[in-house]
């Protein structure tokens, strides 16, 4: 095996170690020697490929970042019509608070953790949700579109924003109560504010 493979072999292993205690612990209460001793690395493995845990902790966030529009986008390129594209980006949070066991949203976990705005932790887990808006505005502005007899009274930016805070609103609640019926409840809502 070449040494870069063991390297890239390594540095997923600590980054897998790390985005399982960030989620289930939080960023504060996980500690670097819990890590390094979690993923089976030497330490100074582990400083070649993150001189420091907030280096660690950007690297997380981004890949589950880029991991979680990716899924969006996959459901959404499954779905034909308009109206069951623009549902999916709620419609897949059921499957997502089950299988988690309602451990909320990773960067809805994480940004309230760094308390200064200009942390670059908080900054790039608010990238998520700045990634997250356009897609639900092009969503929203494609329901519009495909019926403007019955949608034309939605405004497509205000109604992306709607549909952000309902749905983060929701997943909070998933944690809070341990239980689906927020996500259910706000299916229902999503539908009644576009009057479907």
């Amino acid at each position: 095996m070449k040494p870069i493979q063991r390297e890239s072999r390594a540095r997923e292993k600590i980054l897998d170690t790390a985005s399982d205690l960030f989620y289930t612990q939080g960023y504060h209460i996980t500690g670097i020697n819990e890590i390094i001793e979690k993923s089976g690395v030497a330490k100074a493995t582990f400083y070649s490929h993150f001189p420091s845990k907030e280096d660690l902790c950007l690297s997380y966030i981004h890949k589950m970042n880029l991991q979680d529009i990716e899924l969006i986008k996959n459901e959404l390129k499954r779905r034909k019509s308009p109206y069951t594209r623009f549902m999916a980006s709620i419609e897949v949070l059921k499957p997502l608070m089950l299988s988690t066991q309602f451990k909320g949203c990773r960067f809805l976990n994480m940004v309230p953790e760094i308390k200064d705005p200009q942390n670059p932790i908080r900054k790039e887990g608010m990238l998520h949700f700045e990634a997250l808006r356009p897609i639900l505005r092009e969503i929203s502005h494609e329901l519009i579109e495909s019926d403007l007899k019955r949608f034309n009274h939605l405004n497509p930016k205000k109604l992306a924003d709607d549909y952000l805070t309902i749905q983060m609103g929701a997943i909070a609640l998933c944690e809070i109560y341990h239980d689906i019926w927020p996500v259910d409840q706000a299916i229902d809502f999503v539908k009644r504010l576009i009057k479907k």
